[in-house]
């Protein structure tokens, strides 16, 4: 069965082990517009990590100038990734983390940082009582948080619809389909990523020489 392909690291990993190649007009015009040297760096990982992710794939030389962005409302070069040499392409960024995959199918792929968040807004009221409940209530609801987002850029989700999106069916659980598509999710030290895929997810991170190390196999929302 083809499967998809999810990548998460931090992004000093990335800098320091995937050549940096240029990002593409349209990104190098956005990456001048961020002040923090942080965002940056964030901004360059995910898109030299998205490459890489789909050279691993098979796309042949795929570079970051390959991917592009499309606005479904106004047609800028923002918004959802546009298909590259036939694959779909989702990547994401946050605080020191990125994450990016690619499938022959729509994907969205999101990670968030292990940091205090606001529990209160985004969640159902049945997620509200798994989260309160966890041992962790931050992880947990970032779990939920990064699953939700995936569903957004696979494009069967909005964000104003998160208060009502179930996903959690545990506190270290997710529902196992959403809207037709595959969620799963993947912690490392540091964060959490969550993927909402067509075909299963194959996970993996960074190794010390740029190759792709797989994540432990259990996926949320799957018996371990």
């Amino acid at each position: 069965m083809e499967q998809s392909t999810v990548v998460v690291a931090s992004t000093r990993r990335v800098l320091a082990v995937v050549p940096h190649a240029p990002l593409g007009d349209a990104a190098e015009a956005r990456l001048r517009r961020l002040r923090s040297p942080a965002d940056r760096d964030d901004f360059t990982a995910a898109r030299l990590l998205a490459a890489l992710v789909l050279r691993a794939a098979g796309v042949g030389e795929a570079a970051p100038a390959d991917l592009r962005q499309r606005c479904e409302t106004c047609g800028g070069e923002h918004g959802l990734p546009l298909p590259v040499f036939g694959r779909h392409i989702s990547w994401s960024h946050a605080a020191g983390w990125v994450a990016a995959g690619t499938s022959r199918s729509r994907l969205g792929v999101d990670v968030e940082a292990e940091s205090e968040v606001n529990l209160a807004d985004a969640l159902t009221p049945a997620e509200r009582t798994l989260v309160a409940a966890a041992a962790n209530p931050a992880r947990a609801f970032r779990r939920a948080w990064t699953a939700k987002e995936a569903c957004v850029k696979a494009g069967v989700a909005r964000l104003d619809e998160f208060a009502a999106l179930e996903v959690l069916t545990g506190p270290d659980a997710l529902r196992p389909v959403h809207a037709g598509l595959l969620l799963s999710s993947r912690s490392v030290p540091g964060a959490i990523a969550a993927a909402a895929t067509v075909e299963p997810a194959r996970w993996a991170t960074l190794g010390d020489r740029g190759e792709l190390v797989p994540v432990p196999d259990r996926a949320v929302g799957s018996p371990a």
